[in-house]
């Protein structure tokens, strides 16, 4: 009588039972966006942007600090268009950097006080600023090593200077204005006449006045 060995068999069932089952690998779970009505932090939806912003600093026209934060904030829609604006602009080595974005209405009346200027400064009685919609940023462009490209005049720059329309332009700066301006209008921005830093979002007339602390981000 021929005896099978079943030696073989029974390593094969050992090595088996001892592998141990693969773990599945976790998801990473991403935090949600933060949205307080319609907006959102800037940096939630692109980093690479760079942030100063001059009103919650001595660093602006009036000398004093205009309101009391370091988040900026936009409609999530502006916000998703600067993204894609800021995408392009990085393709060039640049990048944006925003000195103002939302602004709320108190601060809207601060500026009007110093400023009472429409051309300027929006009446905060007759509808104020699109920034106090979210809708409005006011940027430059800064270069690989964080330079800001020559412009038009510094920000805030109540004068003919600011404007993007003049034709007294060094070809340098001609040049780095005709890349901002292509771009931005390319994805839904338009430029003012009066201040060439100050681009307002193309559906900016559907969003309405808001009140939201930016503090909120900050804690």
């Amino acid at each position: 009588m021929r005896v099978r060995s079943f030696g073989p068999i029974l390593l094969l069932l050992t090595f088996y039972h001892c592998q141990k089952p693969p773990v599945p690998k976790l998801e990473e779970v991403k935090p949600s966006l933060k949205i307080e009505k319609g907006l959102v932090n800037i940096k939630d939806i692109d980093p690479n942007i760079e942030i100063d912003l001059r009103y919650s600093t001595r660093e602006n026209f009036t000398g004093f600090v205009i309101y009391p934060f370091q988040t900026c904030l936009l409609r999530k829609e502006t916000a998703e268009k600067l993204k894609a604006a800021n995408s392009e602009f990085q393709s060039y080595g640049y990048r944006i950097k925003i000195w103002d974005g939302y602004r709320p209405p108190y601060a809207q009346k601060i500026l009007w006080e110093k400023v009472p200027n429409p051309r300027y400064v929006g009446n905060p009685t007759k509808g104020g600023s699109v920034h106090n919609r979210g809708g409005a940023v006011d940027l430059t462009l800064i270069d690989s090593e964080g330079n800001e490209l020559e412009m038009p005049s510094a920000y805030d720059e109540f004068t003919y200077k600011a404007s993007p329309f003049r034709k007294d332009l060094e070809p340098t700066v001609s040049k780095n204005l005709e890349v901002l301006v292509g771009i931005l209008t390319k994805h839904g921005f338009k430029q003012i006449s009066s201040e060439w830093w100050h681009y307002n979002d193309g559906d900016a007339k559907v969003y309405p006045l808001v009140e939201v602390d930016p503090k909120l981000w900050e804690k």
